[in-house]
């Protein structure tokens, strides 16, 4: 069956979604522009990033316990009305001439620390909103509308709002996430989808200091002790880190070694974009004939290769053609991935070990982002696809022992056994495994 004619639930988060993703598009070209302002500095600019994603490091596991102990609804909710209230702000701050770099880094570090809320929430939500059999299909169209929206249509329409007048982009990102809000006061209560707890719920503390820290503790043991999740977060981590290094400098390789001028940088960060909206339409039918453990290690040793072939920088076209390769193998890696670890994570603690998975895998995008700089400045520009590309490679075949067909296939089954080791299976599978991360 699927998901869009499976309840009327999943089509309002997936409009929900397409329209706060078209209100993120917006603010990834305006944010700049608009410190661009203020002012010239490069690493002050490049800060509102960092901004963004610190509350990976140091929120996610409140928002993650947060998600599991309210209903996960009105967490989504809470979520987009900050972003409202951050992009109103702005708006007015710039119709007010009072925008400062101070106040950037505070808005942006209030809408990061949204979508931990919103992340957590959304994806332990979903599982609860349509059939088992639809979750991969429901997860590529979430995908592909984060990309269609995230990366196509909204950094377009933010700089030409922002040329047009320069508090545009932020009213229009504000009414984005408003009207996510009000799509999601449509589906029912979250808590009403809520399974009861097979294993470890969150805590009878009451909502404390010291019952939060009980339920982190909870989702970070399930976390740990799966040799499964930690290997996908690795690779995750590792994906996350090599783009920061190789696409935070894709532009000097653009201009500096293949002599692409300032228009066609555009038509460079096109091609991932298609490549990830192909990939997402593909998704599903590639899992079905493509076993997990050999989608996994095939998709990373192409994107390693992608990586590479890029600092190799023989030609725009070529380059082209490897950005759009690896976008296509990334989103159909994450669409499985995301799929996997809804299936396998029992529904009541999704949120905690959602949020421990994402604060390793996004939190290697500042390690990422550093090293390839250094890289770059030592050894050259290719340098850092090269030795990106080659980290790939490795890591996909570390993990191998434990991402391969058969241990796979039986992680999904003990989750999808109700009456086997679905429910304690967390605390088991590493000695069942005997795999140790590193």
């Amino acid at each position: 069956m699927d998901p869009t004619t499976s309840g009327r639930p999943f089509q309002k988060l997936w409009a929900a979604t397409a329209t706060s993703n078209l209100a993120d598009g917006v603010s990834l070209a305006a944010a700049p522009l608009l410190a661009a302002t203020v002012t010239h500095d490069p690493a002050l600019i490049a800060g509102i990033t960092v901004a963004q994603r610190a509350p990976w490091l140091v929120l996610a596991f409140l928002s993650g316990a947060l998600a599991d102990r309210l209903d996960r609804k009105r967490v989504a909710q809470a979520a987009n009305w900050i972003r409202v209230a951050g992009f109103a702000t702005l708006a007015l701050a710039v119709l007010g001439d009072a925008v400062s770099m101070p106040l950037l880094y505070a808005v942006f570090f209030a809408i990061g620390t949204a979508e931990t809320l919103y992340d957590s929430s959304s994806s332990a939500w979903l599982p609860t909103l349509v059939d088992p059999d639809d979750l991969g299909r429901a997860n590529g169209r979430l995908q592909t509308t984060f990309v269609v929206c995230n990366e196509f249509v909204g950094p377009p329409v933010g700089g030409f709002l922002f040329a047009s007048a320069a508090a545009a982009p932020f009213v229009l990102g504000a009414g984005g996430y408003l009207a996510a809000v009000g799509l999601l006061a449509l589906i029912p209560s979250a808590t009403r989808h809520r399974q009861e707890p097979s294993a470890e719920p969150v805590s009878a503390e009451p909502l404390t200091v010291k019952g939060i820290a009980a339920d982190i503790a909870v989702g970070a043991r399930w976390y740990w002790s799966s040799p499964t999740l930690r290997s996908l977060s690795v690779i995750a981590a590792m994906g996350n880190a090599v783009s920061a290094a190789t696409y935070g400098i894709l532009v000097l390789l653009a201009t500096d070694v293949l002599g692409v001028t300032s228009s066609w940088y555009g038509v460079l960060l096109a091609a991932s974009a298609i490549g990830a909206v192909v990939g997402g339409l593909v998704a599903g039918k590639v899992g079905e004939w493509m076993p997990l453990g050999t989608l996994i290690l095939v998709t990373n040793l192409l994107s390693a290769g992608s990586t590479i072939g890029m600092g190799l920088a023989i030609s725009p076209a070529v380059t082209v053609a490897f950005m759009a390769l690896d976008g296509f193998v990334v989103l159909i890696q994450t669409i499985q991935v995301v799929t996997l670890r809804q299936q396998i994570v029992p529904n009541e603690l999704m949120g905690r070990v959602t949020a421990a998975y994402r604060s390793v895998a996004v939190g290697a995008f500042t390690v990422g982002g550093i090293v390839g700089g250094l890289v770059a400045k030592f050894f050259g520009i290719p340098a850092a696809f090269y030795v990106g590309g080659t980290a790939m490679a490795v890591t996909a075949l570390a993990v191998l022992p434990v991402l391969n067909n058969k241990r796979l296939a039986q992680v999904k089954k003990e989750a999808a056994d109700p009456e086997g080791t679905s429910g304690s299976r967390s605390m088991k599978e590493d000695e069942s495994e005997g795999i140790h991360s590193r």
